[in-house]
């Protein structure tokens, strides 16, 4: 049922009434001027989705809270402006996050923000190996006119020392990696960049004509005429990479991808994609012993890579293991943490260099969430942590859980 209230904007009722959840986290808030990392070993973060943040009665201006835990479970928290799935970014040099209205930095020093104003929907978000940080955000489809149609388009976001760039690039990046100091972006939607691929040989669908192939394009430096600079394309419709940061190591860029060929017919591969040279090498999944994969749980996996294989989690919480030259595919262990529609649990995952992180949410709103830590290889349990949050505090309106990231020594 709808209630319509008369005589002032829902921000403003929002505003007069917050809710329980809320007022929960406004009272583990720290004031700016007295924030540092401290003993914080991971960070989460709830907030509004873009949805709840434009109205039939105007903007509806409700902050997020990224939550600093320790080591025993306790937490504080930082409130930041509107950001859907604000992504933090933790390096040797501190904790990265932004919102629509300033990029900062957390260390042991303090709090650091310079004023950038951007979209209000992240994508993805790099802590460079310099101290810099590099923040994409999806800045929706400009028609333009008749005669300008550029498509989609997303921000991309260079903050150093004290300075803040913004630039608009074309395209719509859902994915992307780190390779040493360059962001590089993949995408089905390259926007403007589209008439590129038009009469490349082996891009088209037989399928459906109107697919695009995927696009990979450096997005950080930018190219000479202040854009993206594309680097490939390949003949593959419907790609979806899971987990939204890929790895690189050495140039190339390493992932799991769903991918369609031209006559429609989809598998999902473990891709290999030089950022240097553009060439790319896929090998379907296969599995000894049968195991069979879905296309929606496919798209909540999170994947790292370790040596020569690509170790990722199913949405079923089941860890595997690729071998990244021919695709085999082992079980490695299984977290019985499940996450994806659906299901009676919702879990962030996060690899480390040699653990798994995870944060589980009950759908049924009982007891506190959960912070669980397995080793990475042999899925030994390192521990368990109950944070002192109700579950009924999360995935409620305006405090939705979106991503999470771990101090990078563990």
């Amino acid at each position: 049922m709808a209630v319509v209230v008369s005589g002032c904007g829902s921000s403003d009722l929002l505003r007069r009434s917050p809710s329980e959840a809320q007022r929960f986290f406004e009272r583990a808030t720290v004031p700016e001027s007295e924030l540092r990392l401290g003993g914080a070993v991971m960070a989460f973060f709830l907030g509004p989705l873009s949805d709840e943040m434009f109205s039939a009665v105007g903007e509806v201006h409700e902050p997020g809270y990224l939550v600093l835990v320790n080591g025993d479970g306790s937490f504080r928290t930082v409130r930041t402006k509107r950001m859907d799935m604000l992504t933090p970014a933790w390096s040797d040099h501190g904790l990265y996050f932004a919102d629509e209205e300033s990029d900062a930095r957390l260390t042991e020093s303090g709090l650091t923000k310079i004023t950038n104003r951007k979209a209000t929907a992240q994508n993805l978000m790099f802590a460079l190996p310099d101290g810099n940080a590099v923040g994409v955000y999806n800045g929706g489809f400009d028609s333009g006119d008749a005669d300008t149609d550029t498509g989609y388009q997303n921000q991309v976001a260079f903050t150093t020392g004290d300075k803040a760039h913004l630039h608009t690039v074309q395209g719509n990046y859902f994915h992307g990696a780190l390779c040493d100091d360059q962001v590089f972006g993949l995408t089905d939607d390259p926007g403007a960049h589209a008439k590129e691929a038009v009469g490349l040989p082996g891009m088209s669908s037989n399928a459906d004509p109107e697919a695009r192939p995927q696009m990979l394009a450096r997005l950080h430096p930018l190219s000479a005429d202040g854009g993206a600079k594309v680097i490939a394309w390949r003949p593959v419709s419907g790609g979806a990479h899971p987990g939204q940061q890929l790895p690189c190591r050495d140039g190339v860029i390493t992932s799991l991808s769903w991918d369609t060929d031209a006559d429609g017919r989809e598998k999902p591969t473990v891709l290999s994609w030089n950022t240097r040279t553009g060439e790319h090498r896929t090998h379907p999944l296969t599995f000894d012993d049968g195991t069979t994969l879905d296309s929606e749980d496919f798209g909540y996996a999170v994947q790292s890579l370790r040596r020569d294989h690509l170790q990722w989690v199913y949405a079923d919480g089941r860890v595997f293991a690729t071998d990244t030259t021919t695709g085999k595919t082992t079980l490695l262990f299984d977290t019985t943490l499940e996450a994806g529609a659906g299901r009676p649990t919702q879990t962030l995952f996060a690899f480390s260099r040699t653990r798994l992180h995870a944060l589980t949410v009950r759908e049924d709103k009982k007891g506190d969430i959960a912070y669980t830590v397995f080793d990475r290889t042999t899925g030994e349990l390192i521990e368990q942590i109950p944070i002192p949050i109700p579950n009924a505090n999360i995935n409620v309106s305006h405090l939705i859980l979106a991503r999470m990231a771990v101090r990078p020594t563990l």
